[in-house]
């Protein structure tokens, strides 16, 4: 069933897919993708503002972990196939390729969380159906759909977890698996660096487990029988072997480091990284206007009715994959509110949450599946559609406009407010002002856009905050709505093929999942 979901949810992401080509962080990964392609270098030859980049010996580089790089070339190589014959470049064609990665690592995300929600005790229709609120109902679309790291972090911490869950069952812990636990590490590692503080928390619970079992069989006496013991020697084979896979993962980070700043050891990022205000972000996380995950995520809201009975719940192992749940949720929190760039600068709402996204979520189990049996059954299953159809509703409207579009228009009235004395990358009324939400904003320009109307400050959101109306009707002329089929007019036939061939391809994924529940409930 995983594999299923992840298939139909890749299709759904292909067919919302956003027009526009890299911008900003994503433009520096994929020009360094293009050059380790082209020149088999990782230094930089673009115009950009300076902050881009770290410069070592006269060359540029990327401030990007390598991971996101190489996670990259899949969508660059399916360009260069695609493309072959044409020698003027074809923007439309790659702004969609370039999507492809992202669409793929974050559908393979939500297969995994299938698979944790099945672990955490959720039946399989309601674990399909979580995940399926998780791709489409929750901000993981629109990072699906954007060439920004957030998918390959969401899929790389995911993947650790499951790991983790799974080699710290005696009963399940093998050498492959335990070297594909060292791997998910690894992966994580090098999908953003200051992950490594969630590595030790990783290796403490699964280390724990294993010599916890050493001391006890955890088996019954019959299933004891058909399997060797778990002896001492048996888990520090496994987890050297753990250990490694995860350190050729380490050298490449180190390797990498040395190649752009001369030093294994300095990354080349600048500035006091940390030190951001820890409780105005905390704030700004969950109950801001412009940036809580509840409003940007709304089945997140599970997560909080599901918490004390996750915590209290009766089962034992279960309870401690709450535990290294709430950790790792804890940690990566922590560090991103104090991370001086928050709220992600230009962005669709609080983008460093992504990756936790779907942990937060699993917290509604066990919970959320003996809530739906309980009590007047369609009024409690009424109102998770509800909340999955609101969530459903916020990733369309965040799809619909590419960000800066509204953010420009916010630096407009910033700098007609007295920008020099803000920070050009911090926009506090996006996050803080109910006014300048981007979830009241959105709906306005497409309102205007609906209506051909160029008159943006005569019913702005925010024109009751001022006493003279801030002119931004100049933004008016660039808005466009962000979908990937609106660039190809100019080949209807191609288009109409990728779209039927993708809707073709989800229907037997639906037909091919239906049959699975089937199955699994004659079971």
């Amino acid at each position: 069933m995983a594999r299923r979901v992840a298939a139909l949810l890749f299709c759904l992401f292909f067919l919302l897919m956003s027009r526009e080509p890299p911008w900003g962080d994503a433009r520096i990964t994929f020009e360094t993708a293009r050059a380790l392609i082209d020149r088999g270098s990782l230094d930089l030859q673009l115009d950009a503002p300076s902050y881009f980049f770290t410069v070592y010996a006269g060359k540029k580089y990327g401030f990007a972990t390598l991971g996101n790089v190489l996670a990259s070339l899949p969508s660059l190589l399916l360009y260069r196939v695609l493309s072959l014959g044409s020698a003027q470049p074809q923007p439309a064609l790659y702004a969609l390729c370039c999507h492809v990665s992202s669409a793929l690592l974050m559908a393979l995300s939500c297969g995994l969380f299938l698979r944790l929600c099945r672990m955490r005790g959720a039946r399989p229709r309601l674990a399909v159906l979580l995940t399926l609120g998780l791709g489409l109902s929750t901000i993981c679309f629109c990072y699906a759909r954007s060439p920004y790291s957030e998918a390959l972090q969401t899929f790389a911490l995911l993947w650790l977890f499951e790991r983790s869950l799974v080699q710290a069952q005696p009963q399940r812990m093998t050498r492959v698996g335990m070297a594909s636990l060292g791997a998910a590490a690894g992966i994580v590692l090098n999908a953003k660096l200051v992950y490594a503080a969630v590595l030790p928390l990783c290796a403490l619970y699964v280390a724990g487990l294993l010599l916890r079992a050493t001391r006890r069989s955890p088996l019954p006496a019959e299933e004891a029988a058909s399997m060797p013991p778990l002896s001492l020697s048996r888990v520090v084979a496994g987890l050297s072997v753990a250990l490694l896979a995860f350190l050729p993962f380490v050298a490449l980070v180190l390797v990498h480091n040395y190649i752009k700043t001369g030093s294994p050891f300095r990354t080349g990022y600048w500035g006091d990284l940390f030190s951001g205000q820890l409780w105005p972000s905390l704030y700004g996380y969950t109950l801001s206007s412009g940036q809580s995950i509840f409003l940007y995520s709304p089945p997140l809201l599970l997560a909080l009715l599901g918490l004390r009975s996750a915590i209290c719940d009766r089962d034992v192992s279960r309870r401690l994959q709450t535990a290294l749940l709430l950790s790792l949720i804890a940690v990566v929190t922590l560090l991103n509110a104090k991370y001086f760039l928050w709220h992600g600068a230009f962005c669709w709402g609080p983008r460093l949450m992504v990756p936790l996204t779907p942990l937060i979520l699993l917290l509604c189990l066990p919970w959320l599946d003996t809530a739906l049996q309980q009590g007047i059954l369609w009024l409690r299953r009424a109102a998770l559609g509800v909340l999955l159809l609101a969530g459903a509703v916020v990733q369309l409207l965040g799809a619909s406009l590419y960000w800066d579009h509204f953010l420009r228009i916010a630096q407009t009235v910033r700098d007609a407010l007295g920008g020099p004395v803000w920070s050009p990358d911090y926009l506090p009324h996006v996050y803080f002002i109910p006014q300048f939400a981007p979830l009241r904003g959105y709906p306005w320009l497409l309102s205007h856009m609906l209506r051909r109307d160029p008159n943006l400050s005569a019913d702005a959101p925010w024109r009751t905050l001022f006493a003279h109306p801030i002119d931004v009707s100049s933004h008016f002329g660039r808005l466009r709505l962000d979908f990937w089929i609106l660039d190809w007019g100019s080949h209807p036939v191609l288009a109409t093929a990728i779209v039927c061939s993708l809707l073709v391809a989800a229907a037997l994924c639906l037909r091919s999942l239906h049959a699975a529940l089937r199955d699994a409930d004659r079971i």
